[in-house]
């Protein structure tokens, strides 16, 4: 479940997702527009975010850029203000080639057989001879190898596996889309300016002085009503229904312009309901924080910079507030009493606190560490019977499998049923078997004294070094690692890092926090969460993951004359002569 770092091709549950929300002048109490933004990638030390100002011939733009990428990705400019979240875009299909058995030089197309382009890759190895890969390409795309996420055990014999990826485009113009967003000085401007944004597919939350929109920018795959799998499985390469026929209009892409009702936002949930092949995905990447945010939007009339900072560092889980009073409901203040060191009495005290807890996913409390365990084994225990193995892959909660079962929803609690043991366990028997695995774990793990956990012990962000970070001695130095509040399901995402020993560390959220007031642009807040420089000897290498970590931000403004005054020193890049 864990990716290569250079791999392009994240696990599921690690790829990327991010918060986004406006409001329009209407519901602003100072009048102003405002949008909250924070990207959620893979921690690491030095961040992937740098906080950053470009000057333009439009005028300076502010916020934040990952460092090799000439563009300001969220921030603000004078007059607009942009932010990104991940769109889910179903933008990737797996075709099986057939090869030519009298030469497997040529695989097969619809108008019969056809050479492969090749290209030679020469990779040297240090102390040994260099190594040549022929690198093929069919006209869906490149031929992957075997080995590569066990593709040979679904290719037959005399096949081989290509991929159609819109990010593989030869003629990306993503860049210079980025380059015209920040440009644009007003929301017409920058939707305009991302038709020609190709990948990867994100939901653009726009404001400027006087309106605020949301457009899904990337290239969506023109797929035929008549795709054998949809897309959704591989499917044979040289039939014509199965390969693309090129990409739908970008005036067809999701978009919300001067929404009625003022407010708007993603936390990569479904944004359309369309069907094939004009579903935009089968796939989106959240069903429980939306739930949280519409709440947090629709309990105020206005709202402000610091309304929106207090949406943006929210750390109640709508999940655990759902599910806790399904799977516990015949467990709550039942039982005999259990004298103490009992495995009864144990759980009793773990369901005393969880009765009395509202679901906030503090670090400093043990109800969120109880109550994470309790659903992680709770989903193994339904699955493993039925699974097997494959369990294992299964690294992160899915909310809606456990509501389902334990509503019965088209009879899914025969999940709760062993199937392999004669007697018919029922989902409340799953819930306390689960629960005793949990604390057994915990007090194995943490310690039996309930009251005294923590939940930020188990859930410590990793800013790791992605190279000096497992040196011994030298990683004391260079990882960054803190107590952390927030979850899986949270506004303030800590993705939990989902197997091995430390099945709770944070690894996966909010990089960069930014927040825009146009009603005082000034006003607009940023953060990062380690620091600015690369160095670890640096006293920038980490400054900023403290303030990070308490939820602070810091001021950054488009007027030099306050930069200057507040500089700590200038740093001078030139090239070499």
């Amino acid at each position: 479940t864990t990716a290569h770092p250079l791999s392009p091709f994240q696990p599921r549950g690690l790829a990327g997702a991010s918060n986004a929300w406006a409001a329009a002048a209407s519901r602003s109490a100072s009048g102003g527009t405002l949008l909250a933004n924070d990207p959620h990638l893979g921690f690491s030390a030095p961040a992937i975010w740098y906080l950053a100002r470009l000057e333009l011939r439009t005028g300076g733009v502010i916020g934040g850029s990952i460092p090799g990428v000439p563009l300001v990705l969220t921030g603000r400019s004078q007059r607009l203000g942009w932010g990104l979240t991940s769109a889910y875009v179903d933008d990737q299909d797996v075709l099986i080639e057939e090869l030519n058995p009298e030469n497997p030089s040529q695989y097969r197309t619809p108008d019969g057989w056809k050479e492969f382009e090749t290209r030679a890759s020469i990779v040297e190895i240090d102390g040994q001879d260099p190594v040549t890969l022929t690198l093929r390409w069919t006209d869906n795309g490149p031929v992957m190898p075997g080995s590569f996420r066990n593709l040979e055990t679904i290719t037959p014999p005399g096949h081989v596996a290509a991929l159609s990826w819109t990010v593989l485009s030869p003629n990306d113009t993503s860049l210079t889309a980025g380059m015209g967003v920040m440009h644009a000085q007003t929301v017409a401007e920058a939707i305009t300016a991302s038709k020609g944004y190709i990948a990867p597919a994100q939901n653009l939350t726009l404001v400027d002085r006087g309106s605020i929109a949301m457009k899904t920018i990337g290239a969506i795959p023109r797929r035929d009503a008549a795709h054998q799998s949809q897309g959704r499985m591989p499917a044979l390469g040289w039939r014509p229904e199965n390969r693309w026929q090129g990409r739908l209009p970008y005036a067809s892409n999701p978009g919300f312009v001067s929404p009625v009702g003022g407010i708007l936002g993603n936390t990569n949930n479904k944004t359309v309901d369309r069907p094939f092949p004009n579903h935009v995905s089968f796939h989106w990447g959240d069903t429980q924080r939306v739930q949280r945010w519409r709440r947090l939007m629709q309990t105020r009339e206005v709202h402000t910079r610091d309304s929106f900072i207090e949406a943006q560092l929210d750390t109640v889980s709508f999940t655990a507030r759902s599910l806790l009073p399904l799977i516990g409901s015949e467990l709550w203040f039942t039982g005999e009493a259990a004298p103490a060191g009992t495995a009864e009495r144990q759980r009793q005290r773990a369901l005393a606190l969880l009765a009395e807890w509202n679901g906030e996913m503090n670090e400093h409390w043990p109800e969120p560490l109880i109550y994470a365990a309790w659903l992680r084994s709770l989903q193994d225990r339904m699955a493993r019977d039925e699974l097997g193995p494959m369990t294992d892959a299964l690294t992160h909660v899915e909310p809606l499998f456990i509501e389902r079962a334990f509503r019965n929803v088209d009879g899914a609690a025969i999940w709760c049923d062993v199937r392999q043991s004669a007697p018919v366990e029922t989902c409340a028997d799953m819930a306390r078997l689960a629960l005793d695995d949990a604390l057994i774990w915990i007090g194995e793990t943490w310690g039996t004294q309930l009251e005294s956990l923590r939940w930020g012990d188990a859930h410590q962000a990793t800013h790791d070094h992605p190279v000096l970070g497992q040196v011994p001695v030298l990683r004391f130095f260079v990882n960054i690692r803190q107590s952390t509040s927030g979850g899986d399901n949270t506004l303030q995402r800590g993705l939990t890092r989902g197997t091995g020993d430390a099945p709770f560390e944070n690894v996966h959220g909010a990089g960069y926090r930014g927040v825009y007031d146009f009603a005082d642009p000034n006003s607009s807040v940023f953060v990062i969460s380690t620091g600015q420089s690369g160095h670890f000897l640096s006293r920038h290498y980490d400054d900023l993951a403290q303030l990070w970590r308490r939820g602070e931000y810091i001021p950054m403004s488009l007027d030099e004359g306050l930069a200057r005054a507040a500089a700590v020193g200038v740093t001078r890049l030139e090239p070499l002569q």
